[in-house]
């Protein structure tokens, strides 16, 4: 009995062991799935191609070669009170930056990095969680079937680091409730301040701390005090966060505070959250991958709270676990609607990542029966994306390209090591296309501009019509348009 024992238990650590190892390449399997099956091409041919990753990827080109001696990357020269940071912020260019600084940054990099971040996120989690085979099974299954991540998995959107601080977060709330300690408590607090720079609506991620203490919910005034102090820190995140990030004139929170009275501020705001709530739960409002996705978020969210028991035991017996994953999604889904956008896929990026957390959140604590369900309508999702291949396609349209095109035009545009202003090395640019951005050098920050006239600050300007300026004058011009040098220095 001792000797078929020790073999049981050899066999369990072995399977444990491969379907860890499994987990860990699971985002590099998706990967290939979607460039080599897919696309039938290399993601080393990959680049980015959307505005968002062209904006991204240069800028963490630049902070990864200039430190933060680089210009503005900004809307219509909107700055920041600090540094030059653009609208998306300094937390994920930062996290992407050191991954450019050690491993060097090309066009397929951030492809790359986003893999190895989530790799390195379950690698965390099963080396400081030991985690039954079924539930790295039932992870590794949904990983490899969920559909925002296989979409997303060939982009350089940073969409993918937030499933790694996700996976991340779920692994450190998972063992704090289940061994406590100051540590890892602290450990807990850090990383929700330092993911927040991230996305700052991830300062969400704090409250289950306060509502559970020990092995109790507890609604006392310790709570309160500590619920308060949430909301102030969280405020003294929010506007320490926004003094270095630019300003994004197209945003709606951005129109809603231009409001000329109090009741034009409470007509805009309550037209918008009416809109964003109906295109929720619209099932035409977008293609069937986008409303599918909403459904899920919503089922999660219902079934959450159901399954805490808050309503039916009146606070008296709680299933916390299920409690944490209603609370999160449901501010999640109130802040979307009421402060962000529900359309074109901006509700999609921000809520899967979550919703992929809550997941893994469940599994870990042993929540395997509610996670069948959920697996079954996470297949129909794969299902779905197969009926539409159309959404695929769209994601991988001008996303490989053997050899990038070059702009030897960009390459007048000369970095300036020590400027008097941070504009000497910006670029304002009305063409924001993979053949523009890659091809300016590191360190020049890209502004697009609406308008382009002779009161802009920046030193250079990127047009493909001949302007009529008298501060700027014409230093070279080919196919693709005309660049533009200051006579005077910026000021």
């Amino acid at each position: 009995m001792r000797i078929s024992g020790k073999h049981q238990s050899n066999k369990l650590n072995k399977t444990r062991l491969l379907l860890g190892l499994l987990l860990i390449a699971s985002p590099w399997i998706v990967l290939s799935f979607t460039t080599g099956i897919v696309a039938h091409q290399s993601v080393f041919n990959s680049v980015p191609c959307w505005s968002d990753e062209l904006a991204y990827w240069h800028e963490v080109l630049s902070f990864s070669q200039k430190g933060f001696n680089f210009g503005y990357y900004s809307m219509n020269e909107a700055i920041p009170n600090y540094l030059s940071f653009g609208s998306h912020g300094f937390g994920s260019v930062s996290v992407y930056a050191l991954f450019g600084r050690i491993f060097g940054w090309k066009a397929c990099s951030m492809v790359l990095a986003n893999a190895f971040f989530i790799s390195l996120a379950f690698l965390s989690l099963i080396t400081f969680i030991k985690i039954s085979s079924k539930n790295l099974l039932l992870i590794l299954v949904f990983t490899l079937t969920y559909t925002p991540l296989v979409l997303f998995s060939s982009t350089s959107m940073s969409e993918l680091l937030n499933y790694s601080v996700l996976i991340m977060y779920a692994g450190l709330l998972y063992a704090y409730f289940l061994k406590g300690g100051r540590n890892l408590l602290v450990s807990l607090l850090l990383f929700c301040t330092a993911i927040s720079f991230i996305r700052i609506i991830y300062i969400i991620f704090f409250l289950p701390v306060l509502f559970k203490r020990g092995n109790a919910f507890k609604f006392d005034v310790k709570f309160l005090v500590s619920f308060v102090l949430w909301i102030v820190f969280s405020g003294l995140l929010f506007l320490l966060n926004n003094l270095f990030v630019s300003p994004y004139p197209d945003s709606f929170l951005n129109e809603l505070f231009k409001s000329n009275s109090f009741t034009e501020f409470v007509t805009n705001f309550a037209i918008h959250f009416v809109q964003n709530t109906w295109n929720l739960i619209n099932p035409v409002s977008e293609n069937s991958i986008q409303v599918l996705q909403r459904y899920f978020v919503i089922f999660v969210c219902l079934y959450s709270l159901f399954k805490s028991n808050i309503i039916q035991s009146r606070l008296r017996k709680i299933e916390f676990d299920y409690l944490i994953v209603f609370l999160i999604l449901f501010l999640f889904l109130l802040i979307n609607i009421a402060a962000y956008d529900v359309f074109d896929w901006r509700d999609y990026r921000v809520l899967a990542p979550v919703l992929f957390g809550c997941i893994v959140y469940l599994v870990l604590n042993g929540k395997s029966k509610a996670v069948y369900g959920l697996m079954a309508f996470n297949i129909i999702g794969i299902v779905f994306l197969f009926m539409s291949p159309q959404v695929m396609q769209s994601f991988n349209k001008g996303r490989y390209n053997n050899k990038t095109v070059e702009n030897d035009l960009l390459s007048h545009i000369e970095y300036t090591a020590h400027p008097k202003s941070r504009f000497e090395n910006t670029v304002i640019v009305q063409q924001f296309n993979t053949e523009t951005v890659l091809n300016i050098p590191a360190g020049i920050g890209i502004s697009y501009s609406d308008v382009l006239s002779d009161n802009l600050k920046s030193k250079y300007i990127y047009s493909d019509k001949k302007l009529k300026l008298l501060t700027y004058e014409v230093i070279d011009s080919n196919h693709s348009g005309y660049l533009y040098k200051r006579k005077t220095p910026s000021p």
